[in-house]
């Protein structure tokens, strides 16, 4: 009996052996003790998900002396956590990449105590403070300092003890601190403090980096790929369950043995950071990285420049999937599905086949999980979702994301957000919004999801549901509608269809409709797929899917038109001129004696027609060039600004160019509007701020922050005192004239134009190597508005590309040195928020007895 015992534990022995033999070994250096800070990691080891992934962790304690990211630098770890200051060690020529970002804010930040009179950060003046030396150079630390005008000669920096109580027993005045973990101390010793967080000063900074080697990336994506989805599985399990993983790091990762309740407070802590202002755990948005490395650029930190895209791990043209979604895949290869078959140029069955921009996405699809999509044919959007809710498709291929919908269907991440239009006869004018159509009858797809929501938002105007754009189309022509209100490029396809001189689009609703992929509810695994496959494809890829169909409509617009037009031109010419020949000649048999005289007639008028032929022709060439130009502006979403003052005009007739030029404006607009949408998050408190992130400008068309009154003289002081005006040992001298005038509006936005611009003209220097570096700042106060203008000393801006700076993503620095987003910004805000216009022209004027030329951007504002 002992001996079938004794060979059963070495059976099990030697399976777990050969099991673990299967894994690959790698490490984990943690950044510093054993906490909360590091549970999902912990989970993931003790749940299994590592294995689930094929991988072997150990996890590396933290000591003193130890930087994590020397460590995969060096290869002593395979992975590691970083802090944010991860962008200096990359520009240090640490070859490291950033899987994810764990914390969207720093959990970083300075106590005092409420009995020590420090209560705003100008009472730091002449105090003691207690830092590490990786905090000190925490950017968003200084900055937080240098934004009140501090002087850090001022400044006593003690070395840290990691001790709380030497704030309490004052032998510091301040201390920087995890706010996950000592204000938990201080709560429990009853204590007041203060707390001064760089997040409240408009620093929004990453933490806690999950990062690997460039080696690994190159040699063994698949690995790198696997630990990062093992351990947002872990992070998941962790943030949902705090009290079971808090027990499970009380119990095994306690060194510092740390209470059941200090854990819980940093879970709950750390869980808010983690998923603040984003939708999905660790999202890493390459913009605002690009706005902390301005920060670090304007503040002198950087030394070498280097291409930030290089620092984050992209999406790449495969997704890694878990074993259980590979065997998903394997036993059903083949998947129903339903489309919309109505909404070109989105959604379409051309020949009975597939057609449209989802049709090019969902292919993709397919190339990136080897699923095979089923077309099951229907006949309009309502028969779509039926089939789907009964189960005759697995997936839905465009559909909204609404509330009666969730009970019957899981939906991926958007794909697309079209804008809304209305569709009216030609001959109406352009309104800003339609709850001034209140006595006049509009037309909307009944069985469409923006139905419910135009209802709940105008509920003053007429809606009349109908079957299709068609129906609509039809009543508009006999003027028993005023319009219809449908998808932006379905509207602009409806209206080529129909002769498009006879309907225009006439507003643009202030709605979108975000399309994504509807999976049935019970299909977890599929849903987790295709969400992956969704999450993979690029913002580029989708905009050259949807541009190659706006060339395609475009095209289609014009080509033909244009040829007809040139045809029957020549036609007509080529038989005006026969006729002409042979009445030449009957003249000639009667009336020989006028040959000459008729001869050189001729000649004449052939010149003449030579000229009108060749003016047609011309003219047939600009409008084709103009239309072309017209394309390409709207494909950039160049120009999208103007549309609304446009739309103000009381006009009451336009030209079929006109008309085109608008949509073709609004069409990319909206797409430029969500990468901005999905990249600026909040904006800075106006007051207190300094500069802020990209994340700020998420809502800057819709500004969820209060306006108010600030000195323009303060704000540009605040931007100057972090502003580094050495350039090789030369120094940049701003020469400021400012009239003492307030403004009403968003002063974080102001602050954060004024340095993109003086940003530019310190890069200007750098490259122009001039001796003499002057920007001039001048603010006049004139009785309607302000005039603010910037202007260097820099040589000025090529004259071939001054009129394309404002671009997005137009830049003429170095790939690794700008995005190009940073003066488009600007018009944006100015335009969009404070009512203004910014202009840029090159100057040359006269300072000091010396004549030199630059940049001027000329700023107005209304009062």
């Amino acid at each position: 009996m002992h001996k079938i015992k004794y060979s059963i534990v070495f059976i099990l022995l030697l399976i777990t052996s050969l099991n673990a033999n299967q894994l690959k070994k790698v490490t984990l250096q943690l950044s510093w003790f054993n906490q909360f800070q590091f549970a999902g990691y912990y989970i993931a080891k003790e749940k299994g998900f590592f294995e689930d992934y094929g991988l072997d962790v150990t996890i590396k304690p933290f000591n003193f002396g130890i930087n994590a990211v020397d460590e995969v630098d060096s290869k002593k770890a395979d992975f590691a956590v970083a802090r944010e200051t991860l962008i200096l060690d990359r520009v240090a020529g640490k070859k490291i990449v950033a899987l994810y970002a764990l914390f969207q804010e720093s959990p970083l930040v300075l106590l005092s105590l409420k009995n020590s009179a420090i209560n705003h950060i100008e009472d730091f003046a002449n105090k003691r403070i207690m830092t590490t030396i990786d905090d000190a150079s925490e950017v968003s630390i200084k900055a937080m300092l240098l934004s009140k005008n501090l002087d850090f000669k001022k400044l006593n920096f003690l070395e840290h003890s990691h001790d709380i109580m030497d704030l309490v027993n004052g032998n510091t005045d301040v201390i920087s601190a995890y706010l996950s973990k000592t204000p938990f101390d201080l709560n429990n010793m009853n204590i007041a403090y203060n707390v001064f967080a760089p997040s409240d000063y408009g620093f929004n900074m990453y933490s806690d980096f999950l990062i690997t080697s460039e080696d690994l990336i190159n040699n063994d994506l698949k690995t790198a790929m696997a630990f990062k989805e093992a351990a947002l599985k872990g992070w998941n399990y962790a943030f949902s369950n705090i009290k079971e993983a808090s027990q499970l790091i009380y119990n095994k990762y306690n060194e510092q043995k740390l209470s059941i309740k200090a854990l819980e407070y940093e879970g709950d802590v750390l869980k808010s950071m983690a998923f603040s202002n984003v939708n999905k755990l660790g999202e890493i948005r390459l913009e605002k990285i690009q706005r902390i490395y301005d920060l670090y650029n304007v503040m002198g930190l950087i030394d070498n420049q280097i291409d930030i895209k290089k620092l984050v791990l992209k999406p790449g043209s495969e997704i890694f999937l878990s074993k259980e979604e590979n065997k998903y895949i394997d036993k059903n290869k083949s998947i129903d599905m339903c489309i919309v078959p109505n909404i070109k140029p989105y959604s379409f069955l051309q020949n009975n086949e597939f057609s449209g921009f989802f049709a090019d996405y969902m292919k993709i699809i397919e190339e990136k999980t080897t699923l095979n999509f089923n077309l099951v044919e229907t006949k309009n959007f309502k028969q779509s979702l039926d089939y789907f809710k009964s189960g005759r498709c697995n997936i839905l291929a465009s559909a909204q994301n609404i509330s009666q919908r969730r009970s019957f269907a899981n939906f991926t991440k958007p794909i697309i957000d079209i804008s809304l239009v209305l569709v009216t006869k030609d001959n109406r004018n352009f309104i800003d919004d339609i709850s001034v159509l209140k006595d006049k009858k509009i037309g909307i797809h009944k069985y469409y999801s923006f139905n419910k929501t135009l209802k709940q938002k105008y509920p003053d105007n007429n809606f009349v549901d109908v079957n299709n754009i068609d129906e609509s189309i039809k009543k508009i022509e006999s003027d028993e509608l005023y319009g219809h209100i449908d998808l932006i490029l379905t509207s602009w396809d409806k209206i080529q269809e129909n002769e498009f001189n006879k309907l225009k689009i006439s507003a643009k609703l202030n709605l979108s409709v975000p399309l994504s992929i509807a999976v049935r509810k019970n299909d977890l695994l599929m849903y987790k797929i295709l969400n992956k496959a969704v999450e993979s494809i690029s913002e580029e890829e989708k905009d050259k899917i949807l541009q190659k169909w706006l060339t395609i409509e475009y095209k289609k617009e014009f080509d033909y038109d244009l040829l007809w037009k040139v045809l029957i031109g020549f036609i007509f010419i080529l038989a005006f001129f026969l006729y002409k020949q042979i009445l030449l000649r009957k003249m000639n048999n009667t009336l020989k004696e006028k040959v000459d005289e008729k001869t050189k007639e001729l000649q004449k008028i052939n010149l003449e027609l030579e000229e009108r032929v060749k003016k047609e022709v011309n003219e047939n060439l600009k409008k084709d060039t103009l239309l072309t130009k017209q394309s390409k502006f709207a494909a950039m979403g160049e120009m999208i600004q103007n549309i609304a003052h446009q739309w103000r005009q009381p006009l009451s007739v336009i030209s079929t160019g006109a008309s085109g030029l608008k949509v073709k404006k609004e069409i990319d607009g909206k797409i430029d509007e969500k990468l901005l949408d999905e990249t600026l998050e909040k904006i800075i408190d106006t007051t207190n701020h300094l500069s802020t992130t990209i994340d700020d400008f998420m809502h800057f068309f819709k500004p969820n922050k209060k306006k108010q009154v600030f000195k323009i003289k303060d704000a540009i002081d605040k931007t100057l005192n972090i502003f580094n005006y050495n350039i090789n040992n030369k120094k940049i001298e701003v020469i400021k004239n400012i009239e003492d005038v307030s403004l009403d509006s968003f002063q974080g936005e102001f602050i954060q134009i004024i340095i993109n611009i003086v940003n530019n003209s310190k890069d200007a220097f750098k490259e122009d190597n001039t001796s003499d570096m002057y920007i001039f700042i001048d603010v006049k106060n004139k009785k309607n508005e302000i005039i603010i203008e910037i202007k260097d000393s820099a040589g000025g801006i090529d004259e071939e590309i001054i009129d394309k700076i404002f671009e997005p993503y137009f830049t003429t620095k170095h790939q690794y040195q700008g995005t190009g987003i940073g003066l488009y910004m600007c018009k944006q805000i100015i335009d969009k928020h404070m009512h203004g216009s910014i202009e840029v022209k090159n100057k040359e004027y006269i300072y000091k007895n010396k004549s030199y030329k630059g940049a001027s951007f000329l700023i107005k504002l209304r009062k």
